[in-house]
Formats: structure tokens, sequence, C-alpha cells
């Protein structure tokens, strides 16, 4: 799931550190994709500071649902679906359908949180605002990053930036899929491709509309019950 949707499930706690927990695998990972930290298999490093203890609460409730959303039969069948979509598009380009369709999922599922007014990015992002930055680097460096600053200067960015709000245009969610594959694939999509993207997304999420709040209430009750 992407940056909404796990907000989604802390939204009504009102946990600014909770907030960030729950996005923090997925920042750090935008940032650099070679971080690799593992904060819950040392929960003693945490638990005696508040806000450290509830970003790891964040992070784990995190990393929960991940694995419990992709090992669902919605996330099995969804990008099966969606793979059929965004096949044709891809063809003749280095980008691998499956890969499209995993991430294009994700987006699509905040995109329809966005549309539905199941949630707002404004709360998203005045939450992150209130984190205090000397406990956010305090739980980075007892995580195992030696220099958190990097990560605080892109983090006060992605907050000012607010670009999920532009999700509500699926022109702005083609973009954003295309900055993902210029990581993996650095030419990326031509217009043409991009034009033919913003279609079959389009087209797709008309079926996705109908049924996608079930996996939003599957999560939720799987954390109620292993992960409260």
């Amino acid at each position: 799931m992407n940056f909404l949707s796990h907000f989604y499930f802390e939204r009504k706690v009102n946990d600014p550190y909770r907030a960030i927990g729950s996005v923090l695998p997925d920042l750090l990972r935008n940032m650099d994709r070679d971080i690799r930290i593992f904060p819950e298999k040392n929960v003693a490093l945490f638990i005696d500071e508040p806000h450290t203890s509830q970003i790891l609460k964040g992070w784990c409730r995190h990393l929960a649902t991940d694995r419990f959303f992709h090992n669902n039969v919605f996330f099995l069948e969804k990008t099966q679906q969606l793979k059929a979509y965004l096949s044709p598009v891809v063809v003749n380009t280095p980008v691998r359908a499956s890969f499209l369709s995993h991430i294009a999922l994700e987006l699509l599922l905040d995109r329809l949180l966005l549309k539905d007014n199941w949630l707002h990015e404004n709360d998203f992002y005045e939450q992150l605002r209130e984190v205090d930055g000397q406990s956010l680097s305090t739980f980075l460096t007892s995580a195992g990053i030696a220099e958190p600053t990097s990560f605080l200067t892109f983090f006060k960015a992605f907050i000012s930036d607010r670009y999920l709000g532009t999700y509500r245009e699926m022109a702005k969610v083609t973009y954003a899929l295309d900055q993902v594959c210029k990581k993996m694939w650095p030419q990326g999509l031509s217009d043409d491709k991009k034009l033919q993207l913003t279609d079959a997304l389009n087209r797709y999420e008309e079926d996705l509309a109908h049924n996608y709040k079930s996996i939003f209430n599957e999560v939720a009750d799987y954390l109620r019950r292993y992960y409260n």
C-alpha cells in the first residue's frame, strides 16, 4: 500500500508519531532504495521514550499491513486484472507490466480514498508537520542511520510538496508511475505511452471503484485483532 492507504488506518488516532511511523518505511525507500533498517528487531531501543515507541508502533503496523495486503486474494486478483490493461501500453518498452500493475494498484487505492472522501491529504500532511525532528532523528539513529540529516531534509520537502493531493488527476498518477519507472528504466515512457497509460488507468478504475473498500475493511480488522 502507498502513503495515504497506510495513513487511512491511523487517521483517527491523531498521533503524529504513529502517523510518521506508518509511512516511514516507504519514505526511506523513496529517498534511498539502499537503506535497510530493522527497528522491529530491537524493540527495547525505542520503548522507553513515548515518541519513538509510537513511531515504532506505526512502523510495525506498516509492515503488518504490507504483508497482509500483498498476500491477499484482492491484491493477487487486482494486479492480474490491471496487468491485462497495462500490458498493451508497455509493449515495446523495457517496463514490466507486472511491476507497473503492482505500483499502479497502490496509487489507484490512494486516489480512490481521496475521490470518495474517505480522507483528505491535508490531514495527513498536518499530522506529519507536527512531528518533532529531534524525536524522528533519535528514532533513525537508534535504528542504525548514523547521519539522519539527509532524511530530515527530504522529509521537510515531502511535506512542503504535498503532491499526494494531485492524485485526483489521473494524469498525475501516470506522472508518478513514470517517475517510479525511471528509477528502474531511465528512459521512462514516451508522451504517447503516458497518454495510453492514463486512458488504461481510467478504464480500470471504473471496475476497481466498485469493491476496493473491501481490502481496507479486511486490513483494518486484521490490525485490530493483532496489532492494536
